[in-house]
């Protein structure tokens, strides 16, 4: 079973986590909760990640508008537009996968391009410390710019 979540990290000290539901054969959509908190380190960004994953869903059914679920995601964030949340943002996708955290770091190129995915996945066990997980999130949002 697969689980997913985002990350986003603004240059405002706000840290916005929240999980990814993966429709099969298909793509994956954000959805709730979102945990939205201001200055966290690493540590508290990796507990909450495992929180987040929880609430990740594989094999989700696929929505009937995308549309809508792209604004409840804008909207849930806080953010009006994608404008803003390209502003001053990073971001990286985690998934779980075959006993591993998956973490991708993603380039931030504004809200007319997105967020483009870097060849620098790293990958760790999911029975790494939390402090190992810490470490492999600073070091995936250090090569996100």
């Amino acid at each position: 079973m697969i689980k997913s979540a985002s990350i986003y990290k603004f240059n405002t000290g706000k840290i916005i986590l929240h999980p990814k539901n993966r429709v099969k054969d298909s793509a994956s959509y954000a959805s709730g909760p979102y945990i939205i908190e201001q200055d966290l380190t690493y540590k508290e960004i990796a507990e909450k990640l495992l929180a987040t994953l929880e609430h990740s869903i594989d094999d989700a059914p696929q929505p009937l508008d995308w549309k809508a679920i792209q604004k409840n995601h804008l909207t849930s964030m806080g953010v009006k537009t994608m404008k803003v949340l390209h502003d001053n943002s990073l971001y990286v996708s985690v998934f779980t996968k075959d006993g591993n955290y998956n973490i991708q770091p993603y380039i931030n190129k504004g809200s007319k391009q997105g967020f483009h995915g870097t060849k620098d996945k790293i990958i760790i066990p999911t029975n790494s410390s939390i402090e190992e997980l810490a470490t492999a999130l600073e070091d995936s949002f250090n090569k996100c710019s």
